[in-house]
């Protein structure tokens, strides 16, 4: 069949309803920072330089490959913070965020949600 009557031809049912699913999607998970416990806490030496061990954290995950992206959730609402993790399931992924300093001191907690994505392998975050 030549390129022409190909281009005439009808497609096929199959290819109507497969021809927008994205063929590069690949399996991360979202790691949403909500408002913990003590997230009132504002005394004492672990307050004081929470912020700079979190950042740190943030920046080692990115280097390491594990965070793909992250960064704050900025309205007034119990959200605070999201990313995307590289992980081998929920599980590591859990682990991974609940490492987070902010976590560990009960100023948040995290869910962790499965998700299938288009590859984020090209996606670069740059810490200069």
């Amino acid at each position: 069949m030549t390129e022409e009557a190909q281009a005439k031809e009808k497609p096929r049912a199959t290819d109507t309803r497969t021809r927008d699913i994205p063929r590069n999607v690949e399996p991360y998970y979202i790691a949403f920072l909500l408002k913990g416990e003590r997230w009132n806490d504002t005394q004492g030496a672990e307050v004081a330089d929470l912020v700079p061990r979190q950042l740190a954290f943030i920046r080692e995950q990115v280097q390491a490959g594990r965070y793909l992206l992250a960064g704050p959730i900025t309205d007034d609402g119990p959200l605070v913070g999201m990313s995307i993790i590289a992980a081998g399931n929920a599980g590591e992924a859990l682990a991974i965020a609940s490492a987070d300093p902010g976590v560990q001191a009960g100023r948040l907690k995290v869910e962790v949600h499965s998700a299938f994505l288009p590859t984020l392998k090209d996606l670069k975050i740059n810490y200069p």
